[in-house]
């Protein structure tokens, strides 16, 4: 290489002895890698099958569109992600202060990147994963009454109650496997890839209303393929233990998610005017080596930080927020103190839990992984009014055990509600701080009265 080249080539860095100091910048990236290692491990991020596809898709869908131009914009984002980190102790701003500050090290090291491994990111949060499993529950129940109608529209018979659907005399229940949960993230990954891969191929990009184009798109994809997946299952009577039952779900995300994402978001690479990669010939905007430095010490200090953190305040974080105490219990009934915050009563034959939430950013201990975690799974599930009161009930199930009969709701000793969205609106106005009350019994009329008795005495 002649030296005019030489220079040429390195001319973006800033001065000839950055050349020599690129290791820091994937040490730092491998020290990256080692948290987060260490936080599967550990059980503070998911360790499981889907998770590991999402960080291969956040490799394999990476595009560096500006070689050699670096940029601040991930370093707000982490410090944004940082600030939250510190006064709300959730671990998905943990993980996406993580990705942001290796996608900071990354770009100042090789270019300016896509956004297809941001958005996998944040599909790959625990917050996805717990809200598309507890709002997913509300959809199950809305897809089962759609599926249940379109049954009748077809002449037969078939009626819907909760997760249930009753379809000539032989009940199917809609579960998260039956809604296919997992494959809702296979598709989204399946998606993201397509934008790494497709902006490669074409040397286009997508502006950002595309990018919302194709995740809104998705989602309506997931929707349509789970409804006609459930009515499918539900006509020809195929139960999860079939073998046609996971190949049906495949089959159907093939049909009705991956090709249509296919040819969609190609139809959309093919209509962007955008070019991916830079044809300037101007010298890339660089951070000055210095700052570089400085701002890798500071990362470097920062995540080590928060993983020393999660190993001990924030993992056993004990909620700041006072659990109610339920009305309608015995005069001398004492709760049991839980793990984070959680108080245990047990009046009789019933075992009643209150859970504290942390506030309108977490998630909540919902009954739908708290039970299955305990080896139990749920059955027929629905919303009951008692007293004008709304609450979920379901039937718990465990090989060897006697059936259980659960209910559940958010209340703040103000304020009842099942709803996701109230209880979240009332806390960012003010509300005092919600708990989920879980009420379990082994008999479904010890249950009922407890619940005339509880639900009798809260305000709406």
């Amino acid at each position: 290489m002649s030296e005019a080249k030489f220079f040429q080539k390195y001319r973006n860095n800033g001065s000839l002895g950055t050349i020599g100091k690129e290791w820091q910048a994937w040490l730092l990236l491998l020290f990256f890698v080692a948290v987060t290692v260490f936080w599967m491990q550990a059980g503070y991020l998911q360790n499981d099958v889907t998770f590991m596809a999402g960080l291969a898709v956040m490799v394999f869908s990476t595009v560096v569109r500006r070689p050699g131009e670096g940029n601040w914009r991930f370093a707000i984002w982490f410090a944004l992600c940082f600030g939250m980190a510190l006064t709300i102790p959730a671990r998905t701003f943990h993980f996406l202060a993580l990705v942001f500050a290796a996608g900071f090290v990354f770009e100042n090291l090789k270019g300016k990147i896509n956004e297809a491994p941001v958005l996998t990111a944040f599909l790959l949060t625990a917050v996805f994963k717990t809200m598309s499993i507890v709002l997913g529950f509300a959809i199950r129940l809305q897809l089962s009454e759609n599926a249940a109608t379109a049954l009748r529209g077809l002449g037969k018979d078939a009626v819907a109650e909760g997760n249930l659907i009753r379809f000539e005399g032989q009940d199917f229940y809609v579960d998260p496997a039956c809604m296919g949960l997992q494959m809702v993230d296979v598709s989204f990954l399946f998606g993201f890839f397509l934008l790494g891969l497709l902006e490669r191929r074409t040397g286009k990009r997508l502006s950002w209303p595309a990018l919302l184009i194709v995740v809104s798109g998705l989602g309506l994809l997931n929707l349509i393929f789970n409804q006609l997946r459930i009515i499918f299952l539900v006509l020809f009577k195929i139960l999860p233990e079939n073998p046609l039952h996971e190949a049906v779900g495949l089959a159907g995300l093939t049909l009705y998610v991956f090709v249509p994402a296919w040819f969609g978001i190609g139809w959309l690479f093919r209509r962007s005017e955008r070019s991916a990669f830079s044809n300037s010939t101007a010298i890339p905007e660089t951070i000055r080596p210095r700052l570089k430095q400085g701002a890798h010490i500071l990362l470097f200090l920062c995540i080590g930080w928060l993983a020393a953190s999660e190993t001990s305040e924030t993992s056993s974080h004990v909620n700041n927020v006072a659990a109610i105490i339920p009305q309608g219990l015995p005069v001398n009934c004492a709760g049991e103190l839980l793990q984070d915050g959680v108080v245990k009563y047990t009046p009789d034959s019933l075992i009643i839990y209150v859970k504290p939430i942390r506030g309108f950013y977490s998630t909540e201990h919902s009954p739908l992984i708290c039970w299955q975690g305990s080896g139990y799974v749920f059955g027929k599930v629905w919303e009951q009014q008692v007293n004008g009161k709304t609450c979920y009930n379901g039937i718990l199930q465990k090989s060897g055990s006697p059936i259980l009969y659960t209910a559940w709701w958010f209340d703040n000793g103000q304020a009842q509600t099942v709803s996701q969205f109230r209880w979240r609106w009332l806390d960012i106005g003010g509300a005092p701080g919600f708990s989920l009350v879980n009420v379990t019994a082994a008999d479904p009329e010890v249950l009922q009265q407890q619940l005339i008795k509880m639900l009798s005495l809260l305000r709406s």
